[in-house]
């Protein structure tokens, strides 16, 4: 008797191994109705505020951050183009990775939501409080020992999961 998943979990953080869990979890999930496919990702957001300098940068300042696409001369803002600014960066943006899977997987139903915490434990918890049936994660392609040595997430999902693991190589 075939096995069926009726409740997967993809885990999504925008890298090589998570596209191709996508992609496996599109192919298992498409044409079944019967499916749910929730799409998770960790929040993992970082914000760095740099000092950026103004010598030779065309954008306009307003208090110390840079606005693009503003077409007004620096008098009327108040502030001198040639003191130095501030820019806020944002690394592993949640909505960025949210958008590209919604992107990718297209026109398959799918559930999407954002966990907080570490990232194999919530994960892993989030599986156990809707009942999943089958977690998918991409390899890391990290070797045995800088896996052992950084704590590799998939590792930890494979051994700390409720139900099936299907890594994605």
């Amino acid at each position: 008797m075939p096995v069926q998943f009726r409740k997967i979990i993809l885990a999504y953080d925008g890298s090589d191994g998570s596209d191709k869990a996508l992609d496996l979890a599109s192919a298992l999930a498409n044409g079944d109705t019967d499916t749910e496919l929730t799409v998770v990702t960790v929040y993992d957001e970082k914000i760095e505020t740099r000092r950026v300098d103004r010598a030779g940068d065309s954008r306009l300042a307003l208090h110390g951050y840079l606005i693009e696409g503003i077409p007004a001369p620096p008098s009327s803002l108040g502030y001198s183009q040639s003191q130095a600014s501030t820019q806020a960066i944002i690394s592993n943006s949640v909505d960025q990775i949210m958008f590209e899977a919604k992107r990718r997987i297209g026109h398959l139903n799918a559930k999407f939501q954002v966990l907080e915490g570490n990232p194999a434990e919530s994960i892993c918890a989030f599986a156990e409080e809707i009942g999943a049936d089958l977690i998918i994660v991409g390899s890391s392609g990290k070797g045995a020992i800088t896996g052992l040595l950084i704590g590799n997430i998939t590792e930890k999902v494979s051994r700390l999961a409720p139900c099936n693991v299907l890594i994605a190589k």
